[in-house]
């Protein structure tokens, strides 16, 4: 049976690829893992949980322990891999890639990393060390096309997530298992899957959410936390307001428990407040209305600004090529910000449909559902045939 390594570092690249790894079932699949990915049977060399950061200033705090799962990567390669594959996380999946070619073992890079946003430099380095990119957006494909040749190949195969995404209630069966009033209107907390997302932004959500309370009576927030940052999520939340948290299926906690808690909320919430990531593109395809905010370190956002080449952060709105979703981002995202550009979207019926009409328009410019069934046999062709 053919070994296959594949590295995530993040929650939404579990997410991805535990679907890669449903359909290559003949494979023996080992790895960077996340949750799904364990759940599903790839068996973890390290997991991500422990090398999971954004920013320059919080990767420092964890650099002895990604240098270790670095290291326990390398070594796994060379105990015999016929493949690697990455999924975004440039900083460490690029050095990872490289340690593979010179192994001999074949690479495959699913989902660019977004050198379109900062870091075109590092074009060079994927195509030298990637012999099929599978990409998930369409405008990738320019960035690209220069570069492809015997030694490199690009497929673009359409996105994820609209085959991911799935969705079992509706507002009386979700407000029910949550023993949410039906006359409450749910607003959706989502505060990111990292420990520094969770720690920076989920208290300003929690004061938007006292905000809010003070001038709407008919209000419940709800909080998809998800499986990795549960426990930091519950020691932040103040249960004297009307918040619910729940969790996947996955976490063993004795909370209330979905398949996908945070599509749950983005579809039975009359309105969502996301942290921007992967969670702001799963909610435009789900097609609700939401906001989309952020922050970091001052360091961080300093630097980054120097470094990024795009006027949004949120992809929806790079997609769009315009902000039909607004950000509230570093200084203002702060509860009072927040708080009143809920309010405008909580009494603006014509602002609600309109963002809901360019929600649609995303959705449609993502392409075709079977994405991981188009890369999955990609990867099938590279790792039989040498080549694709």
């Amino acid at each position: 049976m053919k070994k296959i390594f594949v590295s995530v570092g993040e929650i939404s690249g579990d997410n991805y690829a535990s679907e890669l790894a449903k359909h290559l079932k003949e494979y023996e699949l080992i790895g960077i893992t996340g949750p799904k990915m364990r759940a599903v049977g790839v068996k973890p060399v390290a997991n991500l949980e422990d090398i999971s950061v954004v920013g320059l200033t919080e990767a420092l705090s964890k650099y002895k322990k990604i240098k270790e799962v670095f290291k326990q990567s390398v070594q796994a390669l060379k105990s015999g891999v016929d493949l690697l594959i990455v999924v975004d996380f440039p900083g460490f999946n690029i050095k990872l890639l490289k340690e593979a070619k010179k192994l001999g073992i074949k690479t495959v890079y699913f989902i660019s990393p977004q050198v379109w946003a900062w870091g075109s430099g590092r074009v060079k380095e994927i195509v030298e060390n990637t012999d099929l990119l599978i990409s998930i957006l369409p405008f990738e494909e320019e960035i690209y096309k220069p570069y492809v040749s015997d030694k490199f190949k690009f497929a673009y195969v359409g996105h994820p997530l609209l085959d991911i995404i799935k969705i079992y209630e509706n507002e009386d069966s979700f407000k029910q298992k949550l023993n949410i009033p039906k006359n409450k209107r749910i607003i959706g907390l989502l505060a990111g899957s990292r420990e520094s997302e969770v720690n920076a932004i989920l208290p300003i959500l929690i004061e938007t959410a006292r905000l809010l309370t003070k001038t709407f009576d008919d209000l419940h927030f709800v909080i998809p936390a998800t499986v990795n940052m549960v426990d930091r999520v519950l020691e932040k939340v103040d249960f004297n307001l009307p918040i619910t948290v729940i969790a996947s299926n996955l976490s063993d906690k004795d909370l209330p428990k979905f398949e996908n808690p945070s599509y749950e909320v983005i579809k039975n919430a009359v309105f969502s407040i996301i942290t921007s990531g992967t969670a702001t593109l799963e909610a435009a395809i789900i097609g609700n209305p939401f906001i989309i905010v952020y922050k970091v370190s001052p360091i961080t956002y300093f630097i980054g600004k120097k470094l990024v080449k795009i006027n949004y952060l949120g992809l929806p709105n790079i997609i769009a090529g315009n902000e039909i979703v607004p950000e509230l981002l570093q200084n203002r995202c702060n509860p009072l910000d927040i708080a009143n550009k809920t309010l405008e979207f909580l009494t603006d019926k014509n602002l609600h449909e309109t963002q809901k009409r360019n929600l649609e328009m995303v959705r449609k410019s993502l392409g075709e559902k079977g994405a991981i069934e188009r890369a999955s046999n990609l990867i099938r062709i590279l790792l039989e045939k040498g080549q694709v």
